[in-house]
C-alpha cells in the first residue's frame, strides 16, 4: 500500500487588494447608514440606545477587519 502524501501545513493566502477594499467599503458604508438612523433618533430614548450599540458593534466589526487584514 502506497503512503498518504504529506501535506505541507495550512494555506495561508491573504486576501487580495480588491476584496478587501470591496469587503471594508460595504462595512463603512453599512455604518454610516446605522450612524445616519442614529443622528435622526432622539438621544435618551431605548431605540437610540438600541442603535448606539448596534453602531458601535459595526463600527468594531470593522475596526478588527482592519486589523486582521
Amino acid at each position: 500500500m502506497k503512503k498518504p502524501a504529506r501535506r505541507t501545513g495550512k494555506k495561508t493566502s491573504k486576501m487580495s487588494k480588491n476584496a478587501f477594499e470591496e469587503r471594508f467599503s460595504y462595512m463603512v458604508q453599512e455604518y454610516q447608514q446605522a450612524k445616519e438612523v442614529l443622528d435622526s433618533m432622539d438621544e435618551g430614548s431605548s431605540e437610540y440606545a438600541k442603535q448606539k450599540v448596534h453602531c458601535d458593534k459595526l463600527f468594531a466589526k470593522a475596526e478588527r477587519f482592519v486589523n486582521a487584514n
